[in-house]
């Protein structure tokens, strides 16, 4: 009789999705923004005011803010 292994995981996630240390740091960052209630507008003042780096070159706008919170799924 032959075995069947079978893989079960959420609809939609990645398994082979890994972050990085800077994206994990981010992540952590914009769980305890958004934990506090804040908008995506007030997310982004707090991260220029603390001088948090962007992944990317440029600063933080609105717009960012958003991708990068659909991007870390927060």
């Amino acid at each position: 009789m032959k075995q069947i292994k079978v893989a079960v995981r959420k609809k939609g996630s990645k398994s082979a999705q890994e972050f990085s240390e800077a994206d994990n740091e981010l992540k952590q960052t914009l769980e305890r923004l958004a934990k506090k209630g804040l908008n995506p507008m007030q997310m982004c003042q707090k991260l220029i005011e603390h001088e948090v780096k962007h992944p990317g070159s440029g600063d933080w706008t609105y717009d960012r803010v958003v991708e990068e919170c659909e991007r870390l799924k927060v």
